[in-house]
């Protein structure tokens, strides 16, 4: 609805102020009111200032009184240092972060009058009025679309170097959404280099080579012209640098400045037209902690993902969100578009291994994440020395998760987590946006897992109400009632998956004191089977029960050393032996 017709009589205020406003001072002359093609009230004003006119055109927006109105030029021509560029606003004293419904247009056009007032001197002079503004990052960057960056100790050492004296530098480039990132891999040559930078990221599109020189006052900063940039460098006696520079048809780099003022230039095009793209100085906040207390030794912590599907994907890329710093991942599936609704991973990965592509995937979370992927189906048809591999990785890994929803899979890793003494949790989502089920099993606490996987089934099957299940494992559709699909979606999935990754990092950062009182969870997202309304959770207290750990035959210390007479492999010079008889 616009505005001005629904709340005609607060167009006739704001009408009533301004006039106001015209017949007591002598500066200000009101136009017509009219509304534009985009039907926004708008009205003409002229503000005479020390005998000089200014022209503007007041804007109300679509939301008023919700947001204040807008006071453009009409030239559009840039009259105050508090305007948005020569076509754009001017930045008053009433702005969207200080705004009031009770302010009116007359309001804004008296800030108007002060703002010229104290930035308009006879002469034509301008000074910068008083500014009321908060410095901000992100508001500051919206207008620069190649930012260089650069941590604190980066500055440091390039600060270190001597003055006027170049000095070779690695780039990295990259494209994030829609700008061009750059940062210094190391300063100086890369077998023997001066500096590598402590700001890690991942692999970049293209990595650039240049020059990097300190000079100080040297005015570079702002300059995108050729010819002023190579004044600069020439004017601080780099003649021999400026022409490796310029009198090129080769695409370089130029990383000048002191201090905290350094700016990346990329200098292309043809010897006889160089164009220069400046390349503006972020610098990046010094790491905080972000981790709850604990957490440090996650970093030193393996853990195996059976499964990269939804749920795998998910606990996967939280689990290394939170500082997991190794990962072992099994899975044979390929990922397609129809994966994307659920899966952390995206679109580009389609037609990847699932495994491989969450690889890429953490990598790109976590740099420095050590991840191995294999792409094979526990319990599948696969080589038998494959499939010990894999089993054996599995028994190095610090902690086991079963995300795949298949009872094959799961018998297989809780054997490896009974023998090999390693806690287990896994995760299901079922019948659709029903619900689903969170379990863990450490060794010498809680039931071995198959034994708590039989108590689950137990308490489910005596509450009573009969289940909804999928037809098949791994899908997370089942049917209602009325017969209609019932399908989880990611939020759902997300569920499951976010408090599956409670139990393992609870496991791996307080493996003896855990925060949660049982060790099995049934979640419930919706008002169907036994829940009663959404996030209705069960908890289940599990009873130890089963054997942790190798079992092995008693033999006395003399068998055991009449087995390995036996068995023990032969030297390489008793087979030698053995051939020449």
């Amino acid at each position: 609805m616009i505005w001005w017709l629904s709340r005609n009589t607060r167009l006739s205020s704001e009408k009533a102020a301004l006039a106001d406003l015209e017949g007591s001072v002598d500066w200000l002359q009101v136009g017509k009111w009219q509304a534009n093609p985009e039907l926004a009230m708008c009205v003409d004003l002229k503000i005479e200032h020390r005998g000089e006119e200014f022209g503007f055109e007041m804007r109300y927006p679509s939301i008023f009184p919700d947001a204040p109105p807008m006071i453009f030029t009409n030239d559009q021509s840039r009259i105050s240092l508090h305007q948005y560029g020569p076509d754009g606003e001017l930045c008053l004293e009433h702005r969207p972060d200080n705004w009031r419904p009770a302010i009116t247009g007359a309001d804004m056009v008296a800030s108007s009058h002060r703002l010229i007032a104290e930035e308009q001197f006879e002469g034509g002079d301008t000074v910068h009025a008083r500014s009321a503004h908060i410095a901000s990052l992100g508001r500051d960057l919206r207008s620069k679309f190649c930012r260089l960056l650069m941590t604190e100790s980066d500055v440091k050492a390039i600060n270190g170097l001597p003055e006027y004296i170049g000095e070779a530098v690695s780039l990295s480039e990259r494209k994030a959404a829609s700008t061009f990132i750059s940062s210094i891999n190391h300063i100086g040559s890369k077998d023997d280099p001066l500096w590598t930078s402590d700001l890690v990221l991942p692999k970049a599109d293209r990595e650039e080579l240049g020059t990097a020189v300190r000079v100080p006052g040297s005015g570079a900063c702002g300059k995108t012209s050729a010819d002023d940039l190579r004044s600069v460098l020439e004017g601080v006696k780099l003649q021999d640098l400026a022409s490796e520079l310029f009198d090129t048809d080769a695409t370089t780099h130029l990383l000048m400045g002191n201090k905290d003022k350094w700016e990346l230039f990329w200098l292309y095009g043809e010897a006889k037209a160089r164009k220069v793209i400046s390349y503006s100085m972020v610098i990046v906040p010094p790491e905080r902690q972000r981790l709850p207390t604990g957490f440090d030794d996650l970093a030193n912590k393996k853990v195996g993902i059976v499964g990269c599907g939804s749920v795998g994907s998910k606990i996967a890329a939280s689990l290394c969100r939170t500082g997991v710093g190794k990962f072992l991942l099994i899975d044979e599936d390929i990922f397609f578009p129809g994966n994307v609704v659920r899966n952390e991973l995206e679109l580009n990965e389609t037609g990847a291994h699932k495994s491989h592509a969450l690889r890429d995937r953490l990598k790109n979370l976590a740099p420095n994440a050590d991840v191995t992927a294999l792409r094979m189906t526990l319990g599948g048809q696969e080589s038998a020395e494959s499939m010990t591999g894999a089993l054996e990785a599995l028994g190095d890994c610090d902690l086991l998760i079963d995300a795949t929803a298949s009872p094959k899979a799961f018998n297989m890793i809780a054997s490896i987590a009974t023998r090999q003494k390693k806690p287990m949790v896994w995760a299901e989502v079922f019948a659709g946006g029903i619900g689903g089920v969170v379990a863990r099993a450490r060794p010498d606490l809680d039931p071995v897992p198959l034994a708590a996987r039989g108590q689950i089934e137990v308490w489910c099957n005596d509450q009573g109400v009969d289940w909804i299940r999928p037809e098949s494992a791994g899908q997370y559709n089942g049917q209602g009632d009325d017969g209609a699909p019932l399908i989880a979606d990611d939020a759902e999935v997300t569920i499951i998956a976010s408090h599956a990754t409670r139990l393992v990092t609870d496991i791996l950062a307080r493996p003896d004191s855990g925060i949660f009182p049982m060790s099995a969870y049934v979640i419930g997202l919706s008002s169907e089977w036994l829940f009663e309304q959404p996030f209705d959770t069960r908890p289940i207290d599990l009873k130890p029960d089963g054997q942790w750990g190798e079992t092995s035959d008693a033999l006395e210390p003399e068998e055991l050393l009449e087995i390995l007479k036996e068995h023990w492999p032969p030297k390489e010079s008793d087979d030698a032996t053995a051939a020449a008889k």
